[in-house]
């Protein structure tokens, strides 16, 4: 059986690569932070490194009472909730940054990514505030 697939013109089929340049379902031939080496990467950790890469994002912010994260075999990715109805982001945002331009570089940055690592639309939440890393 032949699938067939549409794309548009000067775009690729495949899902957008993180800042790192992997893709969610590629299998790690070396060391990525928070993630196993020969282990698949998946979509939650294209986005998770993709919001940490963000200037004046501090951490990852599990939510109101851990409610933020994404279950996966053997692990919990908190501060990062993948739905079918869109993907919550909830971050620390280090102080002296400006919150609101922190929080749309971050919404920037996941939206970027496109539906197929990150389900659309994208809700960013700030959940506490932290002293920069040293």
């Amino acid at each position: 059986m032949t699938r067939m697939t549409t794309q548009t013109p000067g775009t690729s089929p495949l899902p957008p690569r993180g800042s790192d340049g992997v893709v969610g379902g590629e299998v790690v031939a070396e060391r990525v932070e928070g993630v196993a080496e020969g282990s698949v990467v998946e979509p939650v950790d294209v986005v998770a490194r993709a919001v940490l890469a963000v200037p004046g994002v501090h951490s990852l912010h599990a939510g109101l009472a851990g409610s933020a994260a994404t279950f996966l075999p053997g692990r919990r990715v908190a501060g990062i909730a993948l739905r079918e109805s869109g993907t919550e982001v909830h971050v620390v945002v280090e102080i002296g940054r400006d919150v609101r331009a922190t929080a749309a570089a971050v919404h920037a940055a996941v939206t970027a990514l496109g539906a197929a690592t990150a389900p659309q639309p994208v809700h960013v939440h700030v959940g506490d505030l932290a002293a920069p890393r040293a």
